[in-house]
């Protein structure tokens, strides 16, 4: 999900929608009222979780304890998809992604997610009010990525700001966002810098026009029940082994060091996101230094995840930073440190007691991505290898950053 990782050779990043498949045949009733393919199902499960114990992953027990607990976050998740999504005809925005607690495709901590099944072919309105988040987009997807991407400042709002976007095959005057034949998904996403100051919009959607929606079927129908099980396997087996891949790939290719950034469409990424994922490594008494010019933007961030590519946890701990919460030196540069213990400055990203995980820089509508320097020092000399400048950060004002974040994220998710 989120804002699409670079996809290993021979991948692929994103399996259909489990709710748009299509009806089970005959055979595949016939396996489901058997009870194979429930069978099936939990054999995948099964052999899909055994690869969280692969040779060349993290095996620690707080890294297995985490790669189990991502398993059970990712099928919920797919649940979510298989009995919880409304048919296309008749939409609705599913909630906020709650990710303070399911996370996968390194999430961003900024950011509240919501989306929409849609069809290609059909034409949908999008009312609502924009809020204030430093940064809005609608996105349009299907199998091969972005189809269509509006940001907030390119919508005509109204002075009160009440919002109408149409989202369909052909232009319509006012707010228009493309689709094709293939679409099959609405993507709406507000990231909040300023996490005390700034509200999110509120939105819903509707189908106007087109083929009307046959009445609803029995939720239970056997070809839609052995569809849902076959589909949730498929899914829960390629989207699991994908982060897996990434974390060997890129704890190898990348230690202690960010990849080139670029936008990804391809997987799922919105256009103006351009993104520099990375990896940190360090032993118990090692530090990173990460330096960089933060290029104009409308918004930036860095933020840390644990191997399997969920954000640590950022209600509870300060593993994220962003353009509005980040302390610059005096020569306009940011100066983080990801350690495992409060080394006292401002710019620290907790590692959370794991001694590997990913990492990445988001560079929204911005004028360039700029490299990072990274530089592994001994915990103990950190303070040295920051300006004189720096100030120090005690215990007790550390506490009263972290309860103002519990509570942000409290009021973000609330119903």
């Amino acid at each position: 999900m989120a804002e699409g990782d670079t996809r290993p050779t021979g991948l692929t990043w994103r399996p259909a929608t489990i709710s748009a498949v299509p009806d089970a045949g005959p055979a595949a009733v016939a396996d489901l009222v058997s009870g194979a393919a429930w069978t099936r199902l939990c054999e995948t499960l099964r052999t899909t979780g055994e690869q969280v114990l692969g040779p060349d992953l993290p095996d620690t027990d707080l890294d297995r304890a985490t790669g189990f607990r991502h398993l059970l976050a990712m099928l919920r998740v797919g649940i979510d998809q298989a009995l919880a999504t409304p048919e296309p005809g008749h939409p609705s925005l599913a909630p906020p992604w709650r990710t303070d607690v399911y996370k996968y495709g390194h999430d961003c901590p900024d950011a509240l997610y919501r989306s929409a099944r849609i069809r290609g072919d059909l034409t949908y309105r999008v009312r609502g009010t924009v809020g204030t988040a430093r940064y809005l987009s609608f996105q349009t997807e299907g199998p091969n990525g972005t189809v269509g991407n509006l940001r907030g400042d390119q919508l005509a709002v109204g002075p009160d700001g009440t919002v109408e976007l149409w989202v369909g095959p052909r232009p319509r005057e006012g707010n228009w966002l493309r689709t094709t034949g293939d679409t099959d998904a609405l993507f709406v996403r507000q990231f909040f810098s300023d996490w005390a100051g700034e509200r999110a919009g509120t939105f819903d959607i509707e189908a106007v026009g087109g083929p009307a929606s046959a009445p609803a079927d029995h939720p239970g129908r056997p070809e839609r029940v052995a569809a849902q099980l076959e589909a949730l396997g498929t899914w829960f087996a390629t989207i699991t082994g994908y982060y897996l891949d990434r974390e060997v790939t890129d704890r190898a290719a990348w230690p202690n060091a960010f990849m080139p950034a670029r936008a990804k469409t391809e997987a799922g990424g919105a256009q103006e996101i351009v993104l520099g994922h990375g990896h940190f490594d360090l032993d118990p008494d090692s530090a990173l230094l990460v330096e960089v010019a933060p290029a104009p933007a409308l918004y930036w961030s860095l933020d840390l995840a644990n191997p399997w590519r969920e954000s640590l946890d950022y209600a509870v701990r300060q593993t994220s930073l962003n353009d509005s919460q980040a302390v610059l030196d005096d020569d306009g540069r940011f100066r983080a440190v990801v350690a495992h213990r409060d080394p006292g400055v401002p710019n620290w990203l907790d590692t959370m007691g794991h001694r590997s995980g990913a990492m990445v820089f988001r560079w929204v509508v911005s004028d360039g991505a700029p490299e990072p320097r990274c530089t592994v020092v001994p915990h103990a000399a950190v303070r040295d290898r920051l300006p004189p400048s720096t100030v120090v950060v005690t215990p007790e004002e550390r506490a009263a950053t972290i309860a103002r974040r519990r509570d942000h994220v409290r009021r973000r998710f609330a119903s």
